[in-house]
């Protein structure tokens, strides 16, 4: 299926370039690369949240694959689909670890008492979001190849509106996990031995750093969808791999090197998101 025709009321095509192959194939490679090794930590680790990690990159590599398929016919409508589908909910996955981390860390640190919500909501509230997030990013790119002007555009809207929810989302998270850190630091001061080890600092940076790699590749987006089809930054394929394959990449590099979830104890990973669990969890630790 080709593009539409244009006019000057509709000026929207799948591609304004030929997909590069090279770079498709060597995205392709990288991301495969760290999909095995993020693999390679699962089996070590035994950690489910690992599991969400390997999905995003299982999307990524997905999606640049589609690319290759794209190199060959920019105006074939399945693969621009694939890619556009799978490259946009990749990193909602990356998020969603990230969102899961802040509970356990509060539970390791021992701050339920200092913590602005109970830590399963954290969980709750912030993979919620992530999940309406996905779900209109998902839509959205699916019926952005629609050659109907009405379709395209709506399509459009939609990605910007669950980007933006992203966006959002992630500066509310951030907010959280600085809020509990003053706390924490405030609860530290007054009960020098109330925390049981400092590693919930190093976890929380760790979740800074990762946060702040996956807000700049959705403002990004955001610009990106939000300037239009005919942009500079969608017109133009280079931005697609400097902001956000390659922050994608160095998300997972930070996550396979400093392993944020080998600071959370066992017993804390055992835990259910019920609030029956939680107690129980709770009461075994002490």
């Amino acid at each position: 299926m080709a593009n539409p025709p244009k006019s000057e009321q509709f000026d929207w095509e799948m591609f304004r370039y030929v997909p590069s192959l090279v770079g498709a194939i060597i995205a392709l490679i990288i991301f495969s690369i760290m999909a095995v090794l993020h693999f390679w930590q699962w089996l070590r680790l035994r950690n489910h949240i690992v599991i969400y990690v390997i999905i995003g990159t299982l999307c990524e590599i997905g999606g640049f694959g589609a690319r290759i398929g794209s190199h060959y016919d920019n105006e074939s409508w399945a693969p621009f689909i694939v890619q556009g589908t799978l490259l946009l909910v990749g990193p909602l996955f990356f998020a969603a670890t990230i969102y899961m981390m802040l509970g356990r860390t509060v539970r390791m640190a021992g701050g339920e008492d200092v913590s602005l919500i109970k830590p399963t909501w954290y969980t709750r509230l912030f993979v919620g979001a992530d999940i309406s997030t996905l779900v209109l990013q998902g839509l959205g790119a699916s019926i952005m190849g629609s050659m109907q002007l009405k379709l395209a555009l709506a399509g459009e809207k939609i990605v910007i509106a669950g980007l933006a929810l992203q966006v959002t989302t992630f500066v509310l998270f951030l907010i959280a996990s600085f809020d509990f850190s003053v706390r924490m630091d405030r609860k530290a001061r007054d009960t020098p031995h109330s925390a049981a080890s400092g590693d919930w600092k190093k976890v929380l940076w760790m979740l800074y750093s990762v946060s702040s790699l996956i807000l700049l590749r959705c403002i990004f987006r955001v610009i990106e969808y939000a300037m239009g089809n005919a942009s500079y930054l969608i017109a133009h394929e280079w931005t697609l791999y400097v902001f956000d394959a390659v922050p994608m990449f160095v998300v997972l590099v930070l996550l396979l090197v400093l392993q944020p979830t080998k600071y959370v104890p066992k017993e804390n990973k055992k835990l259910s998101v019920s609030s029956g669990d939680t107690e129980r969890g709770i009461v075994e630790h002490k």
